[in-house]
Protein backbone atom coordinates (compact mmCIF):
# COMPACT_ATOMS: atom_id res chain seq x y z
CA UNK A 1 0.00 0.00 0.00
CA UNK A 2 1.39 3.39 -0.93
CA UNK A 3 1.80 6.22 1.56
CA UNK A 4 -1.22 8.19 0.37
CA UNK A 5 -3.59 5.25 0.70
CA UNK A 6 -2.17 4.45 4.13
CA UNK A 7 -2.51 8.06 5.27
CA UNK A 8 -6.12 8.15 4.07
CA UNK A 9 -6.79 4.84 5.82
CA UNK A 10 -5.45 6.29 9.08
CA UNK A 11 -7.65 9.37 8.69
CA UNK A 12 -10.71 7.18 8.02
CA UNK A 13 -10.02 4.99 11.06
CA UNK A 14 -9.64 8.10 13.24
CA UNK A 15 -12.96 9.45 12.00
CA UNK A 16 -14.66 6.08 12.64
CA UNK A 17 -13.50 6.31 16.25
CA UNK A 18 -14.92 9.81 16.63
CA UNK A 19 -11.64 11.72 16.54
CA UNK A 20 -12.60 15.15 15.24
CA UNK A 21 -9.36 17.08 14.92
CA UNK A 22 -7.60 15.03 12.22
CA UNK A 23 -5.33 16.61 9.62
CA UNK A 24 -3.46 15.05 6.72
CA UNK A 25 -0.40 16.94 5.45
CA UNK A 26 1.40 16.03 2.23
CA UNK A 27 5.14 16.60 2.77
CA UNK A 28 6.49 14.77 -0.28
CA UNK A 29 8.10 17.94 -1.66
CA UNK A 30 9.47 19.03 1.74
CA UNK A 31 11.33 16.02 3.15
CA UNK A 32 12.91 12.83 1.80
CA UNK A 33 12.19 10.88 5.00
CA UNK A 34 8.42 10.37 4.71
CA UNK A 35 5.53 11.41 2.48
CA UNK A 36 2.58 12.18 4.76
CA UNK A 37 1.85 13.40 8.28
CA UNK A 38 -1.42 12.56 9.97
CA UNK A 39 -2.09 14.62 13.08
CA UNK A 40 -4.92 13.83 15.50
CA UNK A 41 -6.02 15.19 18.85
CA UNK A 42 -7.97 13.25 21.47
CA UNK A 43 -9.42 14.34 24.80
CA UNK A 44 -7.98 11.67 27.08
CA UNK A 45 -5.38 8.93 27.39
CA UNK A 46 -7.98 6.14 27.30
CA UNK A 47 -9.10 7.20 23.83
CA UNK A 48 -5.48 7.69 22.77
CA UNK A 49 -4.60 4.16 23.86
CA UNK A 50 -7.64 2.68 22.10
CA UNK A 51 -6.88 4.63 18.94
CA UNK A 52 -3.24 3.56 18.90
CA UNK A 53 -4.07 -0.12 19.49
CA UNK A 54 -6.72 -0.04 16.75
CA UNK A 55 -4.37 1.71 14.34
CA UNK A 56 -1.48 -0.70 15.00
CA UNK A 57 -3.76 -3.68 14.44
CA UNK A 58 -5.28 -2.20 11.28
CA UNK A 59 -1.98 -1.19 9.76
CA UNK A 60 -0.09 -4.37 10.66
CA UNK A 61 -2.86 -6.79 9.62
CA UNK A 62 -4.26 -5.00 6.59
CA UNK A 63 -1.17 -3.34 5.23
CA UNK A 64 1.62 -5.52 6.54
CA UNK A 65 3.60 -2.58 7.90
CA UNK A 66 5.22 -2.86 11.30
CA UNK A 67 4.56 0.02 13.64
CA UNK A 68 7.33 1.89 15.41
CA UNK A 69 5.86 3.92 18.26
CA UNK A 70 7.72 6.48 20.34
CA UNK A 71 6.34 7.78 23.63
CA UNK A 72 6.50 7.36 27.36
CA UNK A 73 3.74 5.86 29.53
CA UNK A 74 2.59 9.32 30.68
CA UNK A 75 3.13 11.01 27.32
CA UNK A 76 0.73 13.55 25.88
CA UNK A 77 2.23 13.11 22.40
CA UNK A 78 2.68 9.77 20.65
CA UNK A 79 4.40 9.30 17.29
CA UNK A 80 3.80 6.21 15.14
CA UNK A 81 6.14 5.66 12.20
CA UNK A 82 4.67 3.63 9.35
CA UNK A 83 7.47 4.30 6.87
CA UNK A 84 5.97 6.67 4.30
CA UNK A 85 3.39 7.95 6.79
CA UNK A 86 3.97 9.34 10.28
CA UNK A 87 1.00 9.49 12.67
CA UNK A 88 1.00 11.95 15.57
CA UNK A 89 -1.56 11.68 18.38
CA UNK A 90 -1.84 14.53 20.88
CA UNK A 91 -3.78 14.25 24.13
CA UNK A 92 -5.36 17.69 24.45
CA UNK A 93 -5.69 20.60 22.06
CA UNK A 94 -3.33 22.66 24.22
CA UNK A 95 -0.54 20.12 23.68
CA UNK A 96 -1.10 20.15 19.93
CA UNK A 97 -1.01 23.95 19.91
CA UNK A 98 2.19 23.99 22.00
CA UNK A 99 4.10 21.82 19.51
CA UNK A 100 2.36 23.37 16.46
CA UNK A 101 3.40 20.82 13.84
CA UNK A 102 1.09 22.42 11.28
CA UNK A 103 2.86 25.75 11.79
CA UNK A 104 6.26 24.10 11.62
CA UNK A 105 5.54 22.47 8.29
CA UNK A 106 3.87 25.58 6.83
CA UNK A 107 6.96 27.67 7.80
CA UNK A 108 9.13 25.32 5.79
CA UNK A 109 7.06 26.16 2.71
CA UNK A 110 8.12 29.80 2.56
CA UNK A 111 9.92 30.24 -0.70
CA UNK A 112 13.67 30.48 -0.34
CA UNK A 113 13.63 30.08 3.44
CA UNK A 114 14.39 27.24 5.80
CA UNK A 115 12.90 26.90 9.26
CA UNK A 116 15.86 27.35 11.62
CA UNK A 117 15.75 27.43 15.40
CA UNK A 118 17.63 30.40 16.77
CA UNK A 119 18.61 30.80 20.41
CA UNK A 120 18.19 34.26 21.98
CA UNK A 121 21.21 36.40 21.16
CA UNK A 122 22.25 34.28 18.14
CA UNK A 123 22.35 35.82 14.68
CA UNK A 124 21.89 34.19 11.31
CA UNK A 125 24.46 34.66 8.57
CA UNK A 126 23.09 36.34 5.44
CA UNK A 127 22.46 33.90 2.63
Amino acid sequence: MNGKRLANRIVNECEKMGVEAVRLIDVRKRTPFFDFLVIATVDNTVLADALLRKMAKTVELDVGVTTFTESSPASDWVVCDYGDTVFHVFVGADVRERYDLEGLWSQSLREGRRAVAVAPGDTLDAE
